[in-house]
């Protein structure tokens, strides 16, 4: 049993909410209805921005100014209200779905009322300002089931109808600015029905095509979230293989290693020279061995999650200091110089300190390989830009420029050769201590000159403060 979510899952379910799609999760519900608060707001400024502006720049007489002052006002404060109600209400999980639902339909048909009342003080159905039902419904469709939609959709169309009746039969005052509609003349049977019949089919059209393509990307999602499924089920699969594998190749690998080195030692001095040369080969490729295994040990830890409860504060120069211990042997054997440059009072990192161990003693070990005898190599750490960061520089044989760009990738190893050979190894460190570093969001990289040298390093955020981008 999981106690602990991986990065992934924690922000899937906090994007989605136990909600079965995003475009209908409470974090998106509560987005678009705060987005379309603050529009709200815009169209106040716009009203009244607008009944000021049209009778004394553009001419249009008519206008009803202190009326659409005063829907401007109660658009106003009940904005307030809604904006109120998405940042102050506070509930469990269980009802904040339903609760959104519920204010986004009351919010959505509150509107197609202002809507309304709006375009009876400016021209009524005759206003060019109708079209606004179009736009409005294609926001509602994207927010509701293709039901819901066409019942709002119906709401919008009664109201509006109800706004065509009460001016074709006078029920309530007319509105008709001179300049915001074409003619001032009382509407007449054959209009109300031509327009009525024309908003009727607008509405049903864009409400069909607007919630079709909402659907449509619903079921997209959906698909893709049985896709996502199916591959963490692959993912988990993978990862049991692995540490199956790693496990039962682990004590073999070690036990061929010993009694080899065991064989090598007690080997007859006069023994032929290709023996001799045949154990040592066989030796080097279970010492490969063993380190593939130790490799793909790291990743499936890596990928499970399971080392978080590991991570503590430690310092970098604690993890260069142990290096330079345990590899000082190795560097001695090729008569290399490794030097301790570390900043004093380094602020510590929060990691699991042997994964910060592995990475760098890559670094260490490769460093001592592509160095030839009697080169140098220093261990450096310091800080900046709130990142730790750990180098490796060495005097070494150097990687070519076009090979930098992937030599951080899986079984990649640079071409490069020490006194005529080609260093051990199967090209899997470097990707570990790129998954390592990406796992606590820093970064890695190297600089290296041909025949001169090379600077390896690796940078990690400090506790608390802004993290570094990793490397891709």
């Amino acid at each position: 049993m999981r106690l602990h979510l991986t990065d992934t899952e924690a922000a899937q379910q906090t994007v989605l909410d136990d909600a079965s799609s995003f475009l209908v999760s409470p974090r998106f519900l509560r987005t678009r209805l705060l987005v379309y608060a603050a529009a709200r707001f815009g169209v106040v400024a716009a009203i009244i921005s607008g009944a000021w502006f049209a009778p004394l720049v553009v001419g249009i007489d008519g206008l009803p100014v202190r009326a659409l002052h005063v829907l401007a006002a109660v658009l106003f404060a009940y904005n307030i209200v809604v904006f109120s109600l998405l940042y102050r209400y506070r509930c469990a999980p269980r009802c904040s779905h339903l609760y959104l639902v519920v204010l986004m339909h009351g919010t959505i048909t509150l509107d197609f009322v202002f809507l309304t009342a709006a375009l009876w003080l400016v021209g009524g159905a005759a206003s060019p300002f109708t079209s606004f039902y179009i736009l409005h419904i294609i926001l509602a469709a994207m927010l509701m089931p293709r039901l819901e939609v066409f019942l709002q959709a119906l709401l919008g169309y009664l109201l509006f109808a109800g706004l065509v009746f009460a001016q074709l039969f006078e029920i309530a005052p007319i509105f008709t600015p001179a300049g915001a509609i074409i003619s001032n003349a009382p509407m007449d049977g054959r209009f109300a029905a031509t327009v009525l019949t024309v908003q009727a089919i607008l509405l049903t059209v864009t409400t069909w095509l607007v919630s079709e393509m909402a659907l449509a990307l619903k079921r997209g999602e959906r698909a893709l979230s049985e896709l996502n499924v199916e591959l963490k089920q692959l993912s988990e699969m993978r990862r049991d293989f692995l540490h199956v594998v790693t496990h039962n190749l682990k004590a073999p690998a070690a036990a061929a290693t010993m009694l080899l080195e065991t064989v090598e030692s007690l080997w007859s001095t006069n023994a032929s020279n290709s023996a001799r040369e045949a154990i040592k080969r066989a030796r080097r490729r279970t010492q490969e061995l063993g380190e593939l295994v130790q490799d793909l040990q790291q990743l499936s830890a890596l990928e499970s999650g399971a080392l978080r409860g590991q991570e503590q504060h430690f310092s970098l120069n604690d993890t260069a200091r142990k290096l330079a211990e345990e590899y000082g042997e190795s560097a001695a054997l090729k008569k290399q110089q490794v030097e301790l440059l570390l900043e004093e009072g380094l602020p510590e990192v929060h990691a699991v300190p042997r994964l910060i161990l592995e990475a760098a003693a890559n670094y260490v070990t490769n460093a001592i390989k592509y160095t030839p005898e009697g080169g140098h190599i220093t261990l450096r750490t310091f800080s900046e830009a709130g990142q730790v960061v750990f180098e490796v520089e060495d005097t070494g044989v150097g990687i070519p420029k076009e090979c930098l760009g992937n030599l951080f990738g899986e079984f990649v190893r640079a071409p490069a050769q020490v006194s005529g050979e080609r260093p051990p190894g199967i090209g899997l460190g470097l990707s570990i201590v790129k998954r390592i570093l990406q796992y606590y969001d820093g970064r890695v990289y190297v600089s290296s000159t041909l025949n001169k040298g090379s600077v390896f390093g690796f940078a990690l955020p400090l506790p608390g403060g802004a993290a570094v981008k990793a490397v891709e």
